[in-house]
């Protein structure tokens, strides 16, 4: 079984700023087509058996991906397709997007993208959130790590700030998105302590050295279990990411260089990670 843990839907221009799409352009060195169409993504998702799907909420960037329009998307495809609302914390009626989200459109996780939206996640204005989706079982998936984006900042993506939010809500099931790149080792050793901790290694695999030593450090910690795959679709997909996870290992041939266990990168691939999730 493959989950795809993280994937987009969105539409340009309707939920995305020229701004961003802009700044996407220049990160990659062409242009690339964010909108998603659904039957494009079913195609483009036939080698994957469940996927969680979202859009996205950073008012601060431009992103306005309702959540309405995530559920009518998912709803073409229930059974394959796993909605999570998007939160802006900035937004003074978040708590209600939140709760019409959860009560009426059913959707079933949360994504929070707290340096694209401009808030700091430890914030106790996220207290009440954070009591809610923990006694709820919602999992919540966290970008952290870097990005192109200009005015999105830092400071509110490092892995260490989930390390306060994990002690204060020990039952909140979290992912944090692209192993927190680069502070992934910030990342593994927040994922280490805390067993509701996991991470996702979406969009990463074009990275490959520093995909290489991110992994090699989780498997020296213990803690290639809570890897979870996922692709960061439109920007990526499936097919590559499993090529190139597939083919960390060759870069080190002919060196004295250790070695990714072959058996947990498999694993990674094909882990099922929706009882972790409580999605089962």
């Amino acid at each position: 079984m493959i989950i795809d843990v993280h994937t987009h839907a969105m539409s340009y221009p309707d939920h995305l700023s020229d701004e961003f799409v802009h700044q996407a352009d220049i990160a990659r060195g062409y242009h690339i087509n964010l909108s998603v169409d659904f039957d494009t993504y079913m195609k483009d998702m036939e080698g994957v058996d469940k996927c969680i799907v979202f859009g996205m909420k950073a008012y601060h960037t431009g992103f306005d991906v309702p959540n309405s329009w995530i559920a009518a998307f998912a709803a073409r495809a229930p059974e394959k397709l796993i909605p999570f609302m998007s939160l802006d914390a900035t937004d003074p009626d978040f708590m209600d997007d939140f709760e019409y989200s959860w009560k009426d459109l059913k959707l079933r996780g949360v994504k929070m993208a707290p340096m694209y939206a401009n808030f700091d996640p430890t914030d106790p204005h996220l207290d009440e959130l954070y009591r809610r989706t923990s006694k709820l079982g919602l999992p919540i998936l966290f970008h952290t790590g870097t990005t192109f984006c200009q005015f999105a900042p830092l400071k509110y993506t490092r892995p260490a700030l989930w390390d306060d939010i994990a002690i204060r809500y020990p039952d909140q099931i979290m992912i944090l998105a692209h192993l927190g790149h680069p502070f992934e080792n910030e990342a593994i050793v927040t994922a280490r302590k805390h067993p509701n901790v996991y991470l996702d290694l979406s969009a990463l695999y074009y990275r490959p050295w520093q995909l290489f030593n991110s992994l090699m450090l989780a498997q020296e910690y213990g803690v290639m279990n809570k890897i979870l795959f996922g692709t960061d679709y439109p920007f990526t997909n499936a097919e590559d990411t499993i090529l190139g996870l597939n083919g960390l290992n060759h870069m080190v041939e002919g060196t004295n260089l250790p070695r990714i266990s072959q058996v947990l990168l498999e694993e990674i691939i094909y882990r099922d990670s929706l009882p972790l999730l409580n999605l089962s």
